[in-house]
Formats: C-alpha cells, sequence, structure tokens
C-alpha cells in the first residue's frame, strides 16, 4: 500500500512539475553563459537529477505491469496443413498485449508478423502455416521474463471424397428451422448462461429443436426426395429472442441448445453416408448486439456506428447497382443497422475482413459441408463480398455459394451474381442468388388469382442473368408466408405452384412442412411452426403417414410423385427449358436433354379445360405418345388430340416413342 501510494505521488510530481524540468534546462544555460548563477544552476540540476530519476522509476514500473499478461482465446483455434488459405490473421483475445512476442512451437509454421490492435486486449497475428501438420503445436507467448503457451494445433486435412460436394440444379434443398423441426435431446432445452429460456408456448421463444433431432429424421428427408439440407444458422446466439439464430454471439461455437460443434460434424459425416448434402447459413453482415465484441472492441471502426449513434439500414438493395443512385443512398443501405439488437459489422477493417473469411472456411474444413447461403447479400459491403467469395472457391472448386438477394425484379437482381453482363465495378464471384422474383410471381398467380403470364415473363428475363440455372427457387421460405396460407388452403393451387417449383428451371428449395399443408400464419412466429411430431408432448406424429390427416397425405404423395419425377429424369434437373407465351391461361413448358423429353402443362382456370397444342406439334416425332408420370395414362399423338386439365391442374408427360 505505501509502495503504491509513493508510486501516485511521484506519477503526479512528475506530470505536475515538467515546468520546473523546463526551468532548471533554462537556468543551466544561463550558468554556462555567467557562471554567477552557481547557486541557482545547483538547484536546478538537483531538479534535474530527481526528475530523472523519477521518470527511470515510472517506466520501470510500467514494464514490470506490461509483463503481467493474459491470453483467453485465439481464433481460429486451429487450421490445417496443406491448405491453399496458409496465410493466416490470429485474433488473439487476452489482457496487456502491447508488448507481447509469439512464435510458433512446431518448426512448420511460422509468426510473420504481430498487428497491434488499437485495444490492448487484442493482437493479430500474421501467421504462415506450412505443410507439415503438429496437432501438438502451441503458439509461445512472451513478454519480458513472462511466458504463457497457448494451444494451436496445425491438423491433417481429411480425404476430401464425399466432401465440400457442392450443390446445383441437379439438387433439391429442404429448408429447416432446427429450433422448430424436432427436439432429438430434452436435456439440452434450457443451458446455464443462455438468456432465451425454453418456452414452448410462446410463439417467439425456444422450443427445444435441435441437431438430433435433425439427425433423427434425415431419412424422413430422403424418402421424400430432397437431397441437401439447409438448416438456418446454428452459431451460438445468446439473445433475448434467440430462437431464429440470425444474432451471432460466438461465430465459432454451435450453440448449446441445439448440440456442439462435435453433433454439428457428426450431422454432416452422417448425411453424406446417407447421400444427402449440408448448406451452411452464415452471416458476415451483423452480429447479435450480446457479442462480447460489444463490450471490448478490437478497433472502434470494427462495426459501423455504436449503440448509441446508429443509423437503420435503407434497405434500398437495389441501388448498388443503380448508375444513378447517390453515394449516400448506397453506403445508408450497406452500413445500417438491421435492428438496433443486430450491430452493423464493417468489413472495411482489414483484420475483421480476415476474420470473417478465414472464420467461413473455418467450418467448410472441419465439417466438411457442401454449400453456403449467405444472409442479408446486398446489405454487406461488396467490394469485400467478392473477396470472401473468391477466397472460398479457390480453396474448394466444387463449392456453391447462394446469396439471399432479397430484390423481386430480375434486372436488379442479376448484377450480384458472378460473370454479370452489367456494367460494374468488379465481379461479384458469386456464383448463385436467390430468386425472389419466382416466389413473388407464384405468389400473385397461385395466391392472388393474377394472370400465368406473370410467370411466363418473370421466366422470359432469363437473358439477364449470366446463369440461369444458378438460381435458388422457392415459393415459400421462413421469412415469407406459407404458400398454402396465402392460398387459404386451396390444394390445387398449392399443388400446381409445388409442381412449377420442381419442373422448371433452378434449384428448388422446399420449406419443412409445405409438403405436408402446413398453415402457419402471417408472423415469423406463426409461420415457423413445430413440425407435428418433431416434439415430446406433441399428440401424433406426421413424420409417420398413419398419423398424418388425409390432406397432409394428400399432398405429401403428391410433392414426393412430382420429386421423384424429378430425380428419375435428368432433362427436368439440368436439360434446357422452352416455354411458350400461356394461352388462356395455360402455361407449358419442355424440359428437354438429349433423346428425353418432359411436357409440363398447368391450368390457371378454375374450371377444367381442353388443351390443343397443334402449335407445338413441331415439337412431337412420328409415332409418339405422351404418358403421363402422375398415374401412367398414355395419349397417342394424332391430328388434334387434346389433353384434359382439371381447375387448377397440373400435369406431367413425357414425350415416348411409340410403336
Amino acid at each position: 500500500m505505501y509502495f503504491l501510494f509513493n508510486f501516485i505521488l511521484l506519477l503526479i510530481t512528475f506530470t505536475t512539475n515538467y515546468k520546473q524540468l523546463l526551468i532548471a534546462a533554462l537556468n543551466l544555460q544561463l550558468f554556462l553563459k555567467n557562471p554567477t548563477y552557481y547557486g541557482i544552476v545547483m538547484k536546478s540540476l538537483y531538479t534535474i537529477f530527481r526528475l530523472t530519476c523519477i521518470a527511470i522509476l515510472v517506466t520501470t514500473i510500467n514494464i514490470c505491469f506490461a509483463q503481467g499478461f493474459e491470453i483467453n482465446k485465439i481464433e481460429p483455434p486451429n487450421w490445417w496443413a496443406g491448405m491453399k488459405t496458409n496465410k493466416i490473421n490470429l485474433m488473439v483475445y487476452g489482457k496487456n498485449l502491447t508488448e507481447v512476442q509469439a512464435q510458433f512451437s512446431s518448426p512448420g509454421s511460422k509468426v510473420v508478423k504481430i498487428n497491434k490492435a488499437e485495444n490492448t486486449d487484442y493482437i493479430f497475428i500474421d501467421a504462415e502455416i506450412g505443410d507439415i501438420a503438429d496437432e501438438t503445436n502451441k503458439i509461445i507467448f512472451t513478454s519480458g521474463n513472462d511466458k504463457v503457451e497457448f494451444a494451436f494445433p496445425v491438423c491433417k486435412r481429411e480425404n476430401a471424397d464425399g466432401r465440400y460436394g457442392g450443390f446445383s440444379q441437379k439438387d433439391v434443398i429442404y429448408l429447416i428451422m432446427p429450433d422448430r423441426f424436432s427436439d432429438g435431446d430434452i436435456t439440452n432445452n434450457t443451458i446455464e448462461g443462455l438468456v432465451d429460456k425454453y418456452n414452448p408456448e410462446s410463439r417467439i421463444g425456444r422450443h427445444g429443436g435441435d441437431i438430433k433431432g435433425i439427425l433423427n429424421h434425415l431419412d424422413y428427408i430422403k424418402d421424400l426426395g430432397c437431397n441437401t439440407i439447409w438448416m438456418t444458422p446454428l452459431t451460438e446466439n445468446n439473445m433475448g429472442i434467440s430462437y431464429h439464430g440470425y444474432a451471432v454471439t460466438d461465430h465459432y461455437k454451435i450453440d448449446a441448445r441445439f448440440g456442439s460443434n462435435k453433433d454439428y460434424f457428426d450431422l454432416v459425416k452422417e448425411a453424406h453416408q446417407k447421400g444427402l448434402k449440408i448448406i451452411l447459413d452464415h452471416v458476415a453482415n451483423h452480429i447479435g448486439i450480446n457479442h462480447p465484441w460489444m463490450k471490448n472492441l478490437p478497433f472502434p471502426d470494427w462495426i459501423n456506428g455504436d449503440a448509441k449513434n446508429f443509423h437503420t439500414t435503407s434497405h434500398h438493395n437495389s441501388s448498388y447497382y443503380d448508375i444513378n443512385s447517390d453515394e449516400q443512398t448506397r453506403e445508408y443501405s450497406n452500413t445500417g443497422w438491421f435492428v438496433k439488437e443486430m450491430p452493423d459489422l464493417n468489413p472495411r477493417n482489414p483484420f475483421l475482413a480476415k476474420y470473417l473469411i478465414q472464420n467461413t472456411i473455418w467450418w467448410i474444413e472441419s465439417s466438411g459441408l457442401d454449400g453456403i447461403r449467405e444472409d442479408t447479400y446486398p446489405y454487406g459491403d461488396q467490394k469485400f463480398l467478392a473477396e470472401w467469395a473468391k477466397t472460398i472457391l479457390e480453396e474448394y472448386p466444387d463449392f456453391n455459394i447462394v446469396g439471399e438477394v432479397w430484390i423481386g425484379d430480375p434486372a436488379f437482381r442479376a448484377p450480384f451474381q458472378k460473370g454479370s453482363r452489367f456494367p460494374k465495378e468488379f465481379d461479384s464471384n458469386l456464383p448463385a442468388v436467390t430468386d425472389f422474383g419466382f416466389q413473388e410471381a407464384c405468389r400473385d398467380v397461385f395466391a392472388n388469382d393474377k394472370s400465368i403470364r406473370l410467370i411466363y415473363e418473370l421466366i422470359a428475363k432469363d437473358n439477364l442473368y449470366a446463369d440461369p440455372a444458378n438460381l435458388v427457387t422457392f415459393v415459400d421460405n421462413h421469412d415469407i408466408e406459407r404458400l398454402i396460407f396465402s392460398t387459404n388452403g386451396n390444394l390445387g393451387k398449392t399443388k400446381q405452384a409445388l409442381a412449377l417449383l420442381l419442373t422448371t428451371r433452378g434449384i428448388p428449395q422446399i420449406l419443412y412442412g409445405t409438403e405436408i399443408g402446413l398453415m402457419g400464419g402471417k408472423d415469423h412466429g406463426a409461420l415457423r411452426q413445430d413440425f407435428p411430431g418433431g416434439f415430446p408432448n406433441d399428440n401424433r406424429n406426421a413424420f409417420n403417414k398413419d398419423e398424418r390427416t388425409e390432406q397432409e397425405n394428400d399432398i405429401f404423395n403428391f410433392t414426393k410423385k412430382v420429386l421423384e419425377i424429378r430425380n428419375n429424369f435428368t432433362s427436368i434437373q439440368d436439360g434446357k427449358l422452352i416455354h411458350y407465351p400461356p394461352k388462356d391461361e395455360v402455361y407449358y413448358y419442355f424440359r428437354v436433354k438429349d433423346r428425353q423429353k418432359i411436357l409440363v402443362v398447368i391450368n390457371n382456370n378454375k374450371n377444367s379445360v381442353k388443351f390443343n397444342p397443334e402449335f407445338i406439334s413441331y415439337q412431337f416425332e412420328n409415332k409418339v405418345a405422351l404418358i403421363d408420370l402422375m398415374n401412367g395414362d398414355e395419349i397417342k399423338i394424332t391430328d388434334g388430340f387434346e389433353i384434359s386439365l382439371e381447375a387448377n391442374g397440373v400435369r406431367i408427360f413425357e414425350v415416348k416413342a411409340h410403336p
């Protein structure tokens, strides 16, 4: 206590007597010119000596204090030998890191540079990872006489067979919101330290769905006919309303209410063994307000604004490629916060940009997953996202990434796709985008009684895209009312929309429960309803056909049949699409590949009609028949033949030669 008191006194003396030091120096100069000032000079020399001693003491004490450092966390927590991305940047969290030095214990990797952050609780280490794996590797931190060793394994990469497979129009995506799908482990429903507690009675509460619940129903998804699973984010969301997963508070940890990192890796492995693919839902645009960063930012510019001074995004997503847009409009869209609970990240900070890129690669390499759905794509910094996508695809050439571009007009959406012919400063490197235009057209036609010509005209604009086949199509998702709800339960229109979705161009995505006609509701909590039978207190199990209602089995069997047709005919998956302007609200198109030809006819009338396709007769060779793939009926093509269509009906035919 005495030492601390004297230290504070000396420090105050030094800071308050700098003027004395200056006077003493001037007096010394005066003595050199005139020796009669001896007394004054001796006093001045004493002052200089005293203050110099104080300065030395203060410096010594500061050095002693600086040596007391801590290392609490390193992100990423490990890396792999032999990666193309071998020059990485490690974020080191701790205390008093300003003077810390570091080196690897393994000779195969090396520290290139230590970058100081503006916050002394962080340093950022530029490192080069070699080709030699060493899972016992440590980073040795030193400062003065203090030393801390921290584990940083350099792992051996797994065999790439069956991993990083990508997804394409040959696949069908099944979208799951894990909290609402199935509770396979009731012991993780409430976790100490996580603020949002188990509350299945609340539409915005946590209902208990988890990774084990998804694992338990992989066979159901495969039996339906889907082969790719997209789960909304599983990383930790220690927030008040957390079930949706889009406000991350730990980038490297699965939320304990869903399971563990190992549970996720096991899920990917088991899915691959069953021939299923996994898509990671990644969020680079924002974090949750309860993220530890928000209490201790590495740099002031780590986020756009701060909790007390920020602007909400303008949502003008189309402005980025609008050549007449002003800079402020684009800036407000890119740097604004979604809501006050979701701080907007600023990847213009190069250390944050590197962090986000490495985080994505870490999840891919750790699990072997097959693709990424990047949330809120137009809201992020586009130069950063272009570099992000480029780095990932260089590391995983067979991979695919779809950006959520919530824009209906293809003219505004197409420029976000890789290889776009629209004039822009740089290529996005983004292979796929979400086709919200398709969803909006389907909603207008099948729910709002608009002309089916809207769908024809939308698809007629595919020339705007660099790759229209690489569009993720859907009729509903976790953010939009379920289609059957918007059609007021009209089964015919719901089936039409599903048949169109699964037979036209693009990569189709089905929301969990759409296949059994879950109604949902208008708000998010309602449309994201629990899957019946996925939770311990459910009174029936809709995963089992014997416990579904008659209507649920009707929609399920229809969806499964169309998926079976799609999976059996490669022309539907990736063949050429040839469509025709609708005639009397009947829309029809072919999917053609080699000698395989499929005809789809959709009747958007409230009454049954007979359709005479004689003006497309050139598509039919001599001695061919139309085989109805839904029921096996055969129609021989003769002069004047007609196709009967039920009200709001759809038929799928194979054009096949007959004797």
